[in-house]
């Protein structure tokens, strides 16, 4: 293989890598006699440097970790020149190996030469240990960016990890004094009075909002007169006052008609229905509920609304008698109770003190109709064939599926009245509704025409 610059036909002793002087790529060719420098891009030889012109070949590495050879030699006009060999980056090391093996070759050829003091693994050493230790030398060479350094990210080997710190030892006093604050706390809560069960504060203002106080008193309770349904009487007949004017004792329940009695020291609420009526509950203490049905079943829901453990008791009463009752003490407990009842029983209330009852004859219809009571509110209807509707009062809303003649009380004594019954059948027959109050008609309305349907709307 032909050498540039080798005309002569000298032996070649050794061709460098690619070299970078000035910025410009060459290759150095060490003949017997003379380093001949060659430019890479045309391939011609720049400069030839006898050796015995060389007064020195020092061997360094720059800034950017580069190893490199600086050769001072001498002219011919007698004056001095320096170059500078940088042997660019190479795996695995090869150019510093090539610099050391280029200044051999110059120590053979009878070249003053001054190795590298760097270890040829200062740098990566150097780095390594520096990482370790967490600092870095700001004096210490860097990196060409041009020529990147093979560096492996992740954690350092051989980095130490700091021990854990061990747990600080809990003093013997301050455990002692956690035991006494511990058992002098146990102890006032021994000794310390219960509380007697009652109303909280939420169920105070829970109370007052549904309109009862914190501890109500039942206001006295007139005994109505009960249901009525088919009631048929003699000619003639009389039917005693039911309703006296009476004062019962505070939790009494009347002995006219069905009633629920709820008994409970504290807050409870939920509903009572039967045959369409729905009563809400939202109260404390012992309350009763008149229920203006017959022959039906009465559903009952009530719940505590709160966590004590006192008794919650309901009760189911016809005609003054017990018909059903349950009792639970659980805390925040649950009653559910079906009752059937028959017929509504009137009796007269058992009064405190004497009781003078009159008699006021009764009302009796014409045509051969049943009478209607005497006292109370009532609606008589009669029509011979199927009808039904509903009929309100003061809000209560009542179904109505029957036939024949039929008498419904209404629990009130003032308020609205509003019926819609409709006839179930294509007949020309009468159907006759009658409005009543203590006896008196109030009012009436009739149709005969086939589905016809009657609407009363009055105030009593």
């Amino acid at each position: 293989m032909d050498t540039p610059g080798n005309e002569s036909g000298d032996a070649v002793i050794h061709r460098t890598q690619r070299l970078i002087i000035n910025g410009i790529g060459y290759e150095a060719v060490f003949l017997e006699g003379r380093l001949v420098l060659v430019c890479e891009d045309a391939g011609k030889p720049r400069l030839e440097i006898p050796y015995q012109d060389i007064t020195l070949a020092s061997a360094e590495t720059n800034r950017l970790r580069e190893p490199v050879i600086r050769i001072t030699y001498g002219t011919a006009d007698g004056g001095m020149r320096g170059i500078e060999l940088i042997f660019i980056f190479l795996a695995a090391g090869k150019n510093i190996q090539n610099r050391d093996r280029c200044l051999t070759v110059l120590e053979k050829q009878g070249v003053p030469v001054r190795p590298d003091p760097t270890p040829a693994d200062y740098y990566s050493r150097a780095r390594r240990e520096r990482m370790d230790a967490g600092t870095l030398d700001t004096a210490a060479p860097t990196g060409r960016p041009a020529v990147p350094e093979w560096t492996v990210y992740g954690p350092a080997q051989g980095t130490r990890q700091a021990l854990p710190d061990e747990p600080k030892p809990v003093s013997p006093a301050f455990t002692l004094v956690a035991i006494v604050l511990l058992a002098a706390i146990l102890l006032v809560a021994m000794v310390s009075p219960i509380p007697e069960p009652g109303l909280q504060h939420w169920e105070k203002a829970a109370a007052a909002k549904a309109g009862v106080t914190a501890t109500p008193t039942p206001a006295p309770v007139s005994a109505p007169a009960a249901a009525v349904s088919n009631i048929a009487h003699e000619p003639g007949q009389t039917i005693p006052d039911s309703v006296a004017e009476a004062t019962l004792p505070p939790g009494a329940v009347p002995g006219n008609g069905i009633w629920v009695k709820i008994a409970y020291q504290g807050y409870y609420a939920g509903t009572l229905s039967a045959g369409g009526l729905q009563i809400d509950v939202n109260s404390s203490g012992t309350q009763i509920y008149q229920m203006p049905v017959h022959d039906t079943v009465i559903d009952i829901f009530v719940e505590k609304g709160d966590g004590s453990g006192e008794a919650l008791e309901i009760g189911v009463y016809n005609g003054g008698e017990v018909v059903e009752s349950d009792v639970t003490s659980r805390p925040r407990g649950a009653l559910e109770m079906h009752v059937p009842v028959g017929p509504a029983i009137i009796r007269n209330a058992t009064p405190v003190g004497p009781l003078v009852v009159t008699t006021i004859p009764e009302t009796v219809a014409p045509s051969g109709a049943s009478p209607v009571p005497s006292t109370g509110v009532f609606v008589r209807v009669l029509y011979p064939g199927q009808y039904t509707g509903t009929i309100s009062a003061n809000g209560f809303e009542r179904a109505v599926n029957s036939s024949g003649e039929q008498i419904f009380q209404l629990s009130m004594a003032v308020g609205n009245i509003d019926a819609f019954l409709e006839k179930g059948d294509g007949s020309v027959r009468n159907i006759l509704v009658e409005v009543y109050k203590n006896g008196n008609m109030v009012t009436s309305a009739d149709t005969s025409i086939p589905y016809g349907v009657v609407e009363i709307h009055t105030s009593i």
